[in-house]
């Protein structure tokens, strides 16, 4: 990302980035942002998520993408709703991610959210992992 987007890939001047990520914060009760663990690119995701959320975490993924990041781990540890739209965003994002020749994975969904991809096959797709670190290990091996 550059200096001109905040958190959630939203493009404003830097000065206005920290501000737009609180209002976003305070009245979507929604945050995302990155940090790097070896060549693994996690997003931490706050709050809830849905429809709104998970556009504009598509639109981080899709940053990140183009920034080169190749492997990224969504971490849902604090997110207190998550809906079927939600989980269609997920889908999206993984279909977003094969197309940029990059590996997306999710840790820590809600026993609801895991039962909905039980049911509908999805969590083949996007496996149960114990924990951050299990996720990040299960990554495929650098070239």
């Amino acid at each position: 990302m550059t200096d001109e987007e905040c958190a959630v890939g939203v493009r404003f001047p830097a000065p206005i980035e920290v501000e737009w990520a609180v209002f976003l914060e305070a009245w979507l009760g929604f945050s995302a942002s990155t940090r790097q663990l070896g060549e693994v690119t996690i997003v931490d995701v706050r709050g809830r998520f849905t429809l709104i959320e998970g556009e504009a975490v598509h639109e981080l993924l899709l940053d990140l993408f183009r920034d080169g990041k190749r492997r990224v781990l969504l971490n849902f540890r604090d997110v207190s709703y998550l809906d079927s739209s939600g989980l269609g965003q997920l889908v999206r994002g993984l279909y977003t991610a094969r197309k940029n020749d990059a590996e997306l994975k999710a840790v820590d969904l809600s026993p609801r959210a895991q039962e909905v991809l039980r049911l509908t096959n999805l969590h083949k797709v996007f496996p149960d992992y114990p924990d951050e670190q299990a996720a990040v290990r299960s990554f495929s091996p650098t070239y």
